[in-house]
């Protein structure tokens, strides 16, 4: 597969804070935090687990790294899919190999996991509360079924796919928004001593093995008094606490505290930037940040190798090639899922006449809301 021009400035350009570290030169990419890791890949050979928001498709781009697809088993939510079901802005978990372009590799399984479901209230100011969770948007959030978060009222059912933006659990980033029908509650957060999550009480055999301090997504129904969560299932996320071998990480997450001697959080994952190539880096940080993290897991901390700050302005956008999948005209078709919009987009390769359901077209846009405003539309072959 060869990469293209804009995937090497756009989807991969942000401000470089630091160069691998020893014994790390090899890393690249980037990922994102929030989501379950499991079975990373030793530290010799190729491996990769690489964690971050979807933001493209032909094979699937995460944080600029484009993984060949084909062959990988994918889930969603702990349920069979396929990569066709895949969608922007969802924060996937891949597990794979780095091919020699350090920009291009192989996965071979893609999880993805929601980490809020439930009905929205106290919507204001580009936030809103689901699941007992408070959920930020941005510039970068992809939506699906409303326009924005100000199109959101009280009552409506959701699902959100975010970064974890503090150290408890209970605040977050979305990166997706979709309106859904009626499922169970889902609700993400850190255990307290007290067996509570956000507020909720935990019930349910399920829930006796939870520690506190674990970072847990449960999934349940809520009392009719709304006090507490009968749990059915739930998924232990983050790095912490888990017997995971050695090996090559990639996390994009938004830095949530910093510590002492060259640490900080990053979500809940304790990053150690104490390489010396990493100082200064470090010193550049802020609570807030989004960052990418890329070094070596390591006795429950992530030795960072590489540090980067994603660019503001960039991470709103994306590409997708594939097959027309519904045409109205040229302002509205449905590619990948995705409404979009070509009306002012520079067209190659083919004319607005060709446009019709499975024709197969290449497209570079940014999101706006629950629409790719596309720049550059190319037909593939």
């Amino acid at each position: 597969m060869k990469q293209t021009t804009w995937l090497n400035t756009a989807i991969r350009r942000r401000s470089v804070l630091a160069l691998a570290v020893s014994g790390l030169a090899g890393c690249g990419g980037g990922a994102a935090g929030g989501g379950f890791l499991a079975g990373l890949p030793g530290t010799g050979g190729t491996g990769l687990f690489a964690q971050g928001t979807i933001i493209g498709f032909g094979s699937v781009i995460v944080n600029g790294i484009r993984f060949d697809d084909t062959a990988a088993s994918v889930q969603i939510d702990g349920l069979s899919a396929s990569a066709q079901d895949l969608r922007l802005g969802m924060v996937a978990d891949v597990q794979g190999l780095r091919g020699a372009d350090l920009t291009l590799g192989v996965a071979n399984a893609i999880e993805v996991w929601s980490i809020a479901q439930g009905l929205v209230s106290q919507v204001q100011s580009g936030q809103f509360k689901v699941a007992g969770m408070l959920v930020q948007a941005d510039a970068a959030t992809v939506f699906d079924g409303i326009s924005s978060v100000s199109a959101l009222a009280n009552g409506l059912r959701v699902a959100v796919w975010g970064l974890e933006s503090g150290t408890d659990g209970s605040r977050w980033t979305a990166t997706r928004v979709a309106l859904v029908t009626a499922t169970p509650m889902v609700c993400t957060g850190i255990v307290t001593a007290t067996g509570t999550l956000n507020g909720f009480a935990l019930s349910g055999q399920s829930v006796s093995s939870l520690r506190a301090g674990q970072l847990v997504r449960v999934q349940g129904v809520l009392s009719s008094s709304g006090t507490s969560l009968q749990v059915d299932s739930f998924k232990l996320l983050g790095l912490q606490g888990s017997s995971l071998p050695q090996g090559e990480v990639e996390i994009e997450g938004l830095v949530t505290a910093l510590l002492s001697g060259s640490r900080f959080m990053l979500g809940s994952v304790e990053v150690d930037a104490s390489g010396a190539s990493l100082a200064t880096s470090y010193k550049a940080l802020a609570i807030g940040q989004r960052i990418e993290v890329e070094g070596i897991w390591q006795g429950g901390v992530l030795k960072a190798g590489s540090l980067g700050v994603e660019s503001e302005e960039k991470l709103d956008e994306a590409e997708i090639e594939a097959k027309i999948e519904q045409f109205t005209s040229l302002a509205n078709f449905v590619v990948r899922g995705q409404r979009c919009n070509a009306s002012s987009a520079t067209i190659s390769k083919g004319t607005v006449s060709d446009l019709k359901v499975g024709v197969k077209v290449k497209l570079h846009g940014t999101k706006a809301g629950d629409v790719l405003m596309v720049t550059t539309l190319e037909f593939s072959s």
